[in-house]
C-alpha cells in the first residue's frame, strides 16, 4: 500500500534556477524527481548539490533535450521502467 501513495515527478531544465528549485521543494516533500537537463554533466552536479540538503535519495538524473524525439523516448522508457507512473510533469521553457 505504501508503493501506491509514492508520488512520481519529472521536472525539465531542472539542473539550475527555477528548475533546480522545483525539484528541492518536491522532494523535501517527498516526491521522487527526475532531474533532467541537456547536459548530462550539469544534471549530474545539480544532484550532487541536493545531497547538501539530504535528498540525493529521492532525485534521479536523466538526460533530456526537449527537441529530440529520441531524448523524449528515452525519459519516457525510463520513467515507465523505473517507476510505472508519472504524477508531476514540470516543464519549463526558457
Amino acid at each position: 500500500m505504501a508503493e501506491e501513495k509514492k508520488r512520481y515527478a519529472v521536472v525539465t531544465g531542472a539542473n539550475k534556477g527555477i528548475g533546480f528549485g522545483t525539484v528541492k521543494q518536491l522532494a523535501s516533500n517527498g516526491v521522487t524527481v527526475v532531474l533532467t537537463a541537456r547536459d548530462k554533466k550539469r544534471g549530474l552536479e545539480a544532484v550532487d548539490k541536493l545531497k547538501e540538503f539530504g535528498l540525493s535519495d529521492l532525485v534521479v538524473f536523466h538526460q533530456l533535450d526537449v527537441t529530440d524525439p529520441s531524448s523524449i523516448t528515452s525519459l519516457a522508457d525510463f520513467v515507465k521502467t523505473q517507476f510505472g507512473k508519472l504524477d508531476i510533469l514540470v516543464y519549463l521553457e526558457i
